[in-house]
């Protein structure tokens, strides 16, 4: 990614935080970068994309996490862990985002045309999540009594719960750390995760 590139999209999600989407201009994104707006206009087309480029900037770090921690690699707890951390940090950096595209449902369109057919967005958690829960069932160091989407939607549902009270809340209500957090979630879920 180019310095520039990345310069805006840091500009970008540090005004879309402060103001949402409706109130940013891409006028506002080039001040705050130092370009003119035709200089934006030459890494960016139109101020959705810029939009769509911060949706899938976090992505990457997620997938990361899924390429460290594969099925049959250290232990199952060890693993989901890790990956429970690596979704939290991906929504904290989603919610906010999400919020803004939710409040303009042109946008909100936008995204689903432009992303749905690429395999990209929110579900790809659960896509992801779910293959390295069936890949552990299938090397039968998780039981088969529920389905493997089950089984990601009983660990996302708390992720999910977690950035959202701290990007709501300004805190979080728990007064965990993010090891703590994953940990216990991984603890209190594996009992049942667990092959017979």
């Amino acid at each position: 990614m180019g310095t520039t590139r990345h310069k805006i999209l840091e500009a970008a999600e540090k005004l879309l935080l402060l103001k949402g989407s409706a109130h940013m201009t891409t006028k506002e994104i080039a001040r705050e970068v130092g370009l003119s707006e035709s200089a934006l206009y030459r890494h960016f087309d139109h101020k959705e994309d810029i939009f769509f480029a911060l949706m899938t900037e976090h992505q990457p770090a997620f997938h990361e996490a899924f390429q460290t921690h594969q099925a049959g690699t250290a232990t199952v707890s060890e693993n989901l862990v890790a990956l429970v951390q690596a979704v939290v940090h991906y929504y904290e950096q989603l919610i906010p985002m999400g919020v803004s595209f939710l409040a303009d449902k042109e946008l909100l369109n936008q995204f689903r045309a432009t992303t749905q057919p690429l395999g990209m967005g929110p579900q790809n958690v659960f896509e992801r999540l779910a293959a390295y829960l069936e890949e552990e069932q299938h090397l039968r160091r998780l039981g088969e009594h529920l389905s493997a989407l089950t089984m990601a939607t009983l660990l996302l549902g708390p992720c999910f719960q977690r950035a959202f009270n701290r990007q709501f809340m300004g805190f979080d209500p728990l007064q965990q750390t993010e090891q703590q957090f994953a940990e216990e979630v991984v603890q209190g879920l594996l009992a049942g995760l667990q092959p017979s």
